[in-house]
C-alpha cells in the first residue's frame, strides 16, 4: 500500500494537513494544500490513492477535492487583476470552465455587473455561459405559464439544486436553451413529451404551469418517486396548497421551502416578470437536511 516518506516529505505533509485542519481557513489555502499533497503523492504512506486519502482523512470525495483545487488555481491566476477576488469556492467554480485568458475577463464582468454590487455564484455562472454561448441568452429552465410564452427559472435556484444533488440526471420539462444552465444529463423538450418518457435518478423539475399539464406532471413525478425510480428530486411550483396535484407532490416528499418573496421568472430577453402568486420548492430524497441548509436562504422551510 504505502512507502515511507522522507523527513522532508513528512514535514511537508504535516504542514499541508495543518492548513486543511485549521479551517479550511479559506478554500484557496485548502485547495493549494490538497494540490501539494496530490501532486507530491504525500498521501502514499497511509493511503494507496488520493481518493482514499481525501475520503478517509477529510470526509470529502475526490471530485469535490479536485473542484477545490481547480477553484484555488483560478483565484491564484486572478490575483494580479485587483483586490476583489472570489470569496467562496462556488463563486470561483464556474470560471474553471473557461481558459485562463478568459477567466479574468469573466470575473471582471461579473464584478462590474453584479446586482446591487453583490457577486453570487449564480451570477458568475450566467456571465460564464454568456461568454461561452454568446449567441444565446444564458437562461435556465423553462416554464410555460400561459401555454406559449417561455419563462426561465432564475439561475440561483438551479445552482442550489445542483449543490444539493451533485448533478441533475434528468429535467423532464426543458428546452435546448434551458439546458445550457440546468446541464441535466438528459432533458425532455416540449416536442419530446416528457410525460411519455422514463424518469429516473436525480430530477430537477419546474413543470409547465398550465392547469391541465401540471396535474399530469405531478402525477408522473409521484408515480416514479413512489416506485424508487427517482433517487432525489427538487420541484419548483406555485404554492397551490389547495390543489390535488400539490398534495400529490408533497405526499412523496421529505422537505419544503416557501420563498420569502415571489420568484421572478425571466423572459427570453432575461427580463424578470411580475409573478401573480408565490412558489414552493419541494424536495424528495433522503437528505432533507442538506436541502434545507441550501434552500433555506430563499425563505423558510420544514421537514415533512
Amino acid at each position: 500500500m504505502s512507502s515511507t516518506l522522507t523527513l522532508v516529505e513528512a514535514t511537508q505533509l504535516a504542514a499541508q494537513e495543518a492548513v486543511i485542519e485549521r479551517g479550511l481557513k479559506t478554500f484557496v489555502d485548502v485547495g493549494n494544500a490538497l494540490l501539494t499533497i496530490r501532486d507530491g503523492r504525500l498521501y502514499r504512506a497511509s493511503h494507496s490513492t488520493f481518493e482514499d486519502y481525501c475520503q478517509e482523512r477529510w470526509g470529502m470525495d475526490r471530485r469535490y477535492a479536485n473542484r477545490v483545487i481547480a477553484a484555488a488555481g483560478v483565484v491564484t491566476s486572478l490575483g494580479p487583476i485587483g483586490p476583489i477576488l472570489p470569496a467562496t469556492e462556488s463563486q470561483a467554480r464556474p470560471l474553471t470552465a473557461l481558459p485562463p485568458v478568459q477567466q479574468a475577463e469573466a470575473w471582471q464582468r461579473a464584478v462590474e455587473t453584479a446586482p446591487d454590487g453583490k457577486v453570487t455564484a449564480a451570477h458568475v455562472q450566467a456571465v460564464v455561459e454568456a461568454i461561452r454561448q454568446p449567441e444565446a441568452p444564458a437562461m435556465p429552465h423553462v416554464a410555460f405559464n400561459s401555454g406559449e410564452n417561455e419563462w426561465y427559472t432564475p439561475p440561483e435556484f438551479i445552482e442550489a439544486a445542483r449543490e444539493v444533488m451533485g448533478e441533475i440526471d434528468l429535467d423532464p420539462a426543458s428546452s435546448e436553451i434551458a439546458n445550457r444552465i440546468v446541464r441535466a444529463n438528459t432533458f425532455y423538450t416540449k416536442q419530446d413529451d416528457g410525460l411519455e418518457k422514463p424518469w429516473y435518478g436525480r430530477v430537477w423539475m419546474n413543470p409547465p404551469y398550465a392547469s391541465a399539464l401540471i396535474k399530469r406532471f405531478a402525477a408522473k413525478y409521484m408515480e416514479h418517486a413512489s416506485a424508487g425510480d427517482i433517487r432525489e428530486g427538487i420541484v419548483l411550483v406555485n404554492n397551490a396548497t389547495e390543489t390535488e396535484w400539490f398534495e400529490q407532490l408533497v405526499s412523496v416528499s421529505s422537505a419544503v421551502v416557501f420563498p420569502r418573496s415571489r420568484v421572478r421568472f425571466l423572459d427570453p430577453n432575461g427580463e424578470p416578470g411580475a409573478p401573480l402568486q408565490g412558489q414552493t420548492i419541494i424536495y424528495f430524497g433522503d437528505r432533507p437536511g442538506a436541502f434545507l441548509d441550501e434552500f433555506g436562504r430563499f425563505g423558510w422551510g420544514a421537514r415533512l
